[in-house]
């Protein structure tokens, strides 16, 4: 009985021991989760770096790009208004002529004889007329024989003039002033009269005109008086100042388009015609009005928005309605004020009231 009570008592011991040693193990874990729970959580506070200028006040045109083809406002076709063979050609291609100048001669030789011809009864007839009119005044002759003799001679100045205009007609002349583009007549050539044959062709420099056609949306837009922008490869790093002269009255069914027609002053005459124009057609110029760079702008669906900077630093989508553009900035007609910070780079990341950071920030004001 004593061996059991001592068995006994050593397993209670163990047993005893064994919990203790457990119930340490259990207190220690406890007290080192509380211990981790104890230490403070730390948080990261992300900023997007942004780059930012002032919304400021500008100048801004609405204008549309098209194409032209510059020709000039003032040429002609000559072609002759008598017949005969080309006797002598004055001028050749290239050359300025002004207005009445003589640029080639027919043949004459016919025309001055029917001319003179026509003078002489014309003369005598008169003779006869100025005789018979002191008998008709006295009653020598009856009043209808001296009529018949007054038309005779009404027939014959008729007879002289057009004589006189033929022989005239002999001697080809510059309707307009300008450079003999083209010089087609040759001597010897029969020449017809009023026929398609042309004798030369001349262009006048001094203006030329371009013709644009605009979609009929931007009809609305055009007026008189309205300027452009023309440049030419012909004359790189140069600019050169249109107005709109001509409006067509109608829209194009089949294009949709209408005309425009453009006066170009060319004083120096540095532009020929038939040369290539890229066009910037100006309809109108706001002054002091908000505008922001194209860049700074965001659109989906017609929809147009910019961030904003506040004095915090958050981020703030604003959404605005446009006015004119050009190539480099648009104008806002509502939604900013002058002085706001706008986003002009960075702003693809963002989204609204986030933080940021501004790397970079420019007063265009």
């Amino acid at each position: 009985m004593k061996h059991l009570s001592a068995i006994s008592n050593k397993s209670f011991a163990g047993l005893s021991a064994l919990i203790l040693t457990s119930s340490l193990l259990l207190n220690g874990c406890s007290q080192a989760g509380a211990s981790n729970n104890a230490e403070p959580e730390t948080t990261v506070e992300v900023r997007i770096p942004v780059a930012t200028e002032l919304v400021a006040q500008g100048s801004i045109t609405s204008s549309f790009k098209t194409t032209a083809t510059l020709e000039a406002r003032d040429e002609t076709d000559i072609i002759s208004k008598a017949n005969g063979i080309v006797e002598k050609i004055h001028v050749e291609e290239g050359d300025y002529v002004e207005q009445g100048q003589l640029l080639a001669n027919l043949r004459d030789d016919e025309y001055r004889i029917q001319l003179a011809q026509t003078e002489a009864e014309l003369n005598s007839a008169k003779q006869e007329l100025h005789r018979m009119k002191d008998m008709a005044e006295r009653n020598m002759i009856s009043a209808d024989a001296y009529d018949k003799l007054r038309y005779q001679v009404d027939l014959l100045q008729a007879r002289y003039d057009m004589a006189k205009l033929n022989l005239t007609e002999t001697e080809i002349r510059a309707p307009i002033a300008g450079y003999i583009a083209t010089r087609y007549a040759k001597t010897g050539n029969m020449i017809g009269q009023y026929q398609a044959e042309k004798l030369f062709h001349i262009v006048a420099l001094d203006r030329l005109q371009g013709n644009v056609y605009l979609p009929e949306r931007e009809l609305q837009f055009i007026k008189v008086g309205q300027t452009a922008v023309l440049s030419v490869s012909a004359l790189p790093n140069q600019t050169l100042q249109a107005t709109v002269e001509r409006i067509s009255p109608v829209v194009d069914t089949q294009s949709g388009t209408f005309k425009v027609v453009l006066s170009v002053d060319n004083p120096e005459q540095a532009l020929k015609a038939g040369m290539f124009a890229h066009v910037d057609l100006h309809y109108a110029t706001r002054d002091n009005t908000v505008t922001v760079p194209r860049y700074a702008l965001q659109s989906l669906d017609n929809q147009h928005s910019v961030f904003v900077i506040d004095a915090q630093g958050v981020a703030h989508k604003i959404d605005v309605a446009l006015g004119f553009e050009d190539e480099t900035h648009v104008e806002i007609l509502n939604g900013l004020e002058v002085g706001q910070q706008l986003v002009v780079n960075g702003q693809a990341n963002l989204k609204d009231a986030a933080l940021v950071d501004v790397i970079n920030s420019e007063n265009n004001s």
